[in-house]
Order: structure tokens, then sequence, then C-alpha cells
């Protein structure tokens, strides 16, 4: 009997995507096609740490009728580092595959 072997799952990557400065038509700044998104995501994360850790230092360094403001903004970054992480965590187990069948294929 024959059996076919699955292909493994592409691993998906990164489109090219410009961002914020636009001169006309071109962009000064753009995502690179091609780059894992377990990668980029990873990468993502760390800049939502950093960007947490500066409003925390905002937030304590504001005055008090801005420190609510500053610490929502806190609670929003911490909102979207956590969906990065748990985006990688589905990506680590999506690439471990689905388990193996005992015996033969029905």
């Amino acid at each position: 009997m024959i059996r076919s072997t699955p292909h493994p799952p592409e691993i998906p990557v990164t489109k090219a995507t410009p961002f914020r400065v636009n001169l006309g038509n071109l962009s000064l700044f753009r995502v690179q096609p091609e780059i894992r998104v377990d990668d980029a995501l990873a990468l993502a994360s760390e800049y939502l740490s950093c960007a947490a850790a500066t409003a925390y230092e905002a937030a304590d360094n504001s005055p008090l009728e801005f420190r609510p403001l500053a610490r929502a903004v806190v609670h929003q970054i911490e909102a979207a580092k956590a969906l990065v992480e748990a985006s990688i965590a589905g990506l680590d187990n999506g690439a471990q595959g689905a388990p193996e069948r005992a015996g033969p294929c029905c």
C-alpha cells in the first residue's frame, strides 16, 4: 500500500507594507517582504515592551490629572503585547503539526 506523505505547512511570511511617512506615491519606510511571521511577531513584542516602559515612565512623571490617561496607554500596550504573545504561541503550536495516527488510515 502506498501512503502519501503530507507536505509540511508553509511558514507564513510578511508582505511589503508601507507605513508612516509618505512622499506622494512613495513611502519612506516599509515592512520588508518575506520575513517569517513568527520573527516579525517576536520583534513586535520587543517594540511593545519598549513602548510599555516608556509609557510607565511617562505615567510616573506626569501631573496627577494626566496619570490615568498615561496608565490607559500602558494597559492598551499590554493588551496588544498579550495578543502578539498569544499569536506567537499559536504559531508554535501549529508548527508542531497534528498528532500522528496509530495504525492504518481509515
